[in-house]
């Protein structure tokens, strides 16, 4: 007896009832159901079926099929595939998950970003929005041919430049098991976790404001080593009390979000760190304040009472952060490739790119190109969409 497989895709308006109809008419049929998919996106129905319907009643099954979907004022379309159609070979495509962040949703922007995914050969597959509002947040899923002389560096670099140009913030990661099991978030401390540059805050209580400022802000461009940049600055705070902190404590302020995220990332049960290149002193204020796991950076000496204008031990440059994520990661058995690291300076590079993903928030344009993804909005919480996490996700959070 020779069979076929046909293809049958159902639309029309969603309501209950649907899917049981139709596999009560195939299992009455005894027709063998081989493959199912079914979305609703806006209150319509994408129901596809893929069946293997013997010729001598296959006329009869899609007569029945016409009728059932047209009672229920649905559109129903019938396709007769082969084999190899039918099972297409996953080792011929590469799968990426793309974010689109923005304040609001611009048709223009975002006509740009899918001509460009277009113009390199890939194909959306799926689209899924996960916030509206006050942002707007897309999620999107890529297929690009194996075959092709495209890697994420080449795509992430045009579909960047398109971001860049538009005005809004994109991520771009492998869409496999790692990425939606993230399980440590490790982050920078200054205009990252905090809204501050702590040194520049411990300058203002020595009178040297300024001059520190400027070398952090070329440190952070990365025109200047970091280490030297360090050394010059720390020496400036010569003499400043110890007593002095905990009044620059009172001039920080948590990014807005912070809170919130690191909150919603330990009821998840991530791992969370912060890796500063600034001091200790702070560091663990905010481990504690915030319930990190960890916390790591330099170690201001002093003759205890002042400051001396000097490091103690090895100084938490960029090399060291990327070591750091990789001690942690270990030590907590969390492969790199389920990390995320948040920076925004040149300090913070090799530690995006030991990550598993490795975002850029409000960063330097030079640590933006080299990340995984961007955030340029003001809350760090923002951060959860590029783990997948829903702004309907959040609120069942929240309730629960």
């Amino acid at each position: 007896m020779q069979k076929r497989n046909v293809l049958v895709h159902i639309t029309g308006p969603d309501h209950p009832g649907i899917l049981a109809g139709v596999l009560g008419l195939l299992s009455k049929r005894k027709v063998e159901l081989r493959d199912l998919q079914q979305t609703t996106s806006l209150g319509q129905l994408s129901l596809s079926l893929l069946l293997c319907i013997p010729d001598e009643c296959g006329l009869s099954v899609i007569k029945d099929l016409t009728g059932l979907t047209r009672r229920q004022k649905l559109h129903a379309d019938f396709f007769v595939l082969d084999e190899a159609e039918v099972w297409p070979n996953a080792e011929n495509e590469v799968r990426y998950v793309l974010t689109f962040i923005a304040e609001k949703f611009d048709t223009s922007a975002f006509e740009a970003l899918s001509r460009a995914i277009a113009d390199k050969g890939i194909n959306i597959v799926n689209m899924t929005r996960l916030a509206d509002g006050d942002l707007q947040c897309l999620e999107m899923f890529l297929s690009a041919p194996a075959s092709s002389e495209l890697d994420l560096a080449s795509i992430k670099s045009d579909l960047f430049q398109v971001a860049f140009r538009e005005g809004f913030d994109l991520a771009i990661q492998p869409e496999d098991i790692y990425r939606r099991a993230k399980r440590l978030v490790v982050m920078d401390m200054d205009s990252t976790l905090i809204q501050q540059e702590v040194i520049d805050e411990i300058a203002h209580f020595a009178g040297v404001k300024e001059k520190v400022a400027f070398i952090t802000e070329r440190a952070m461009r990365g025109e200047i080593d970091f280490d030297d940049a360090l050394k010059e600055r720390v020496s400036l705070l010569k003499g400043i009390k110890l007593s002095a902190l905990k009044g620059v404590l009172s001039r920080i302020s948590l990014t807005p979000g912070a809170e919130r995220f690191i909150a919603i990332l330990k009821k998840l049960g991530y791992k969370t760190a912060v890796i500063s290149g600034g001091f200790t002193f702070f560091t663990e204020y905010f481990q504690k304040k915030l319930g990190l796991d960890y916390h790591f950076a330099n170690t201001l000496e002093s003759d205890g009472e002042a400051l001396t204008g000097r490091v103690v031990g090895k100084i938490v440059n960029r090399r060291t952060k990327a070591e750091l994520l990789k001690e942690i990661a270990q030590k907590e058995g969390i492969p790199l490739e389920q990390t995320v690291a948040v920076g925004d300076g040149a300090n913070d590079l090799e530690m995006l790119e030991v990550a598993g993903l490795g975002v850029a928030f409000n960063a330097k344009p030079a640590v933006r190109k080299q990340a995984g993804g961007f955030i340029s909005q003001p809350n760090l919480d923002v951060i959860l969409y590029l783990l997948g996490v829903s702004q309907r996700d959040l609120k069942r959070i929240k309730e629960s």
